[in-house]
């Protein structure tokens, strides 16, 4: 019989360190995003308006489910508060979705029923599911008992499928595009000097080496007039954290492109069940004539090439470098409902006239703009 737990203690989460990715291991969804180490810096740096809601599914004595959320306080305006039942690292992750490994519809079944008997939250929001997610799957077929129940596209997730070779690499690139990006890495080397791809590890620590890509990822975005991810103190320090967690278990990889041996573009990927996901990149705009992202871009997926692997996963964002590489996309899906509770029932329709609201400021302001122009 299946027995559903929570845990809602840092020491708890902690303790659950090793049975965790075990489970995953087994699980329908297997991403590194669902990992222990991935979660680890968003229970650690928590806000205080909210309190870990990790649901675990057992059979007997064995893990086979887990729900990785947290609840959250919110407000409308006018201050009218409610709760919000969200993925552990919401905000701070490219995919989520549940850990099960077996017994799959009725471990749904039983997180569902388990919550609704619940009633300190409002509404259950579960974005960035993958679009072929079982967990999207799993919940549908509950649908019509869970209350406003709604799917909508969210973001979209190019990926790169890596091929026998690199010559089978460069001939799946647009003949222009390949061009350039040869003829400038060979203006690169010539008026520069040698260029290399390095690891995280060929430059000291992994301490420095990150200093080095906060450097590389702001530096861009202030050239461009905006902050960038790093400019909050907050950001850096899950970052530093999750690269920590990672290294631990050999699957970062924070690749450097290097001109003599100075850095001039970095990209923080992670390799997990043969694939490379690209997290996040950043280039010295100095030497943005000669597409150095897309220089070190070229070498990495020559990595990929040689260990084998499957694919070069870009994740969220639709930004344009990303289709010189590909054409192939994902869709995330988000979901979202609400509580059977009179109360939660005003709050969506509050939350409803509140993206009302900011819709109709949105397009006024895009008339304002329009005038204005004339």
């Amino acid at each position: 019989m299946l027995k559903i737990s929570e845990i809602y203690t840092k020491k708890q989460f902690n303790n659950m360190r090793k049975c965790w990715n075990v489970t995953l291991n087994k699980s329908l969804e297997n991403n590194i995003f669902l990992t222990w180490e991935k979660m680890a810096p968003s229970v650690n740096l928590i806000e205080k308006e909210s309190t870990l809601k990790i649901l675990c599914a057992s059979e007997e004595t064995e893990l086979i489910g887990i729900a990785p959320f947290r609840k959250t306080r919110k407000s409308l305006k006018g201050n009218f508060g409610y709760n919000i039942i969200e993925p552990l690292t919401n905000g701070n992750t490219d995919y989520s979705g549940l850990l099960i490994t077996k017994q799959e519809v009725q471990c749904v079944q039983k997180f569902l029923t388990h919550l609704f008997q619940q009633k300190d939250w409002d509404l259950i929001t579960i974005p960035d599911l993958p679009q072929a997610s079982p967990t999207l799957e799993l919940i549908k077929l509950y649908s019509k008992e869970l209350p406003r129940f709604k799917v909508e596209k969210g973001v979209i997730c190019p990926y790169v499928e890596i091929p026998d070779s690199e010559e089978d690499l460069l001939s799946s690139l647009k003949p222009k595009f390949r061009r350039n990006l040869q003829r400038r890495l060979r203006k690169l080397e010539k008026e520069q000097g040698n260029v290399e791809i390095k690891h995280y590890y060929e430059l000291g620590s992994l301490e420095n080496a990150m200093q080095i890509f906060f450097r590389l990822h702001q530096k861009r975005w202030i050239r461009k007039g905006e902050s960038g991810v790093f400019e909050k103190q907050k950001a850096r320090e899950i970052t530093m954290q999750t690269t920590k967690f990672f290294a631990e278990r050999n699957w970062l990889r924070l690749h450097f492109l290097t001109v003599n041996n100075r850095p001039v573009a970095a990209s923080l990927d992670l390799e997990y069940g043969g694939k490379m996901y690209g997290h996040l990149a950043g280039f010295d705009p100095d030497y943005s004539k000669y597409s150095v992202g897309n220089i070190l871009l070229l070498k990495i997926l020559n990595q990929c090439v040689k260990k084998e692997l499957s694919e070069y996963d870009f994740m969220q964002g639709d930004e344009s470098y990303k289709f010189d590489w590909t054409q192939k996309y994902r869709q995330n899906m988000n979901v979202k409902f609400f509580n059977r509770k009179f109360s939660s029932m005003m709050i969506s329709l509050g939350l409803m006239g509140t993206q009302l609201i900011d819709l109709c400021y949105k397009e006024l302001k895009k008339v304002k703009n329009l005038k204005s122009s004339k």
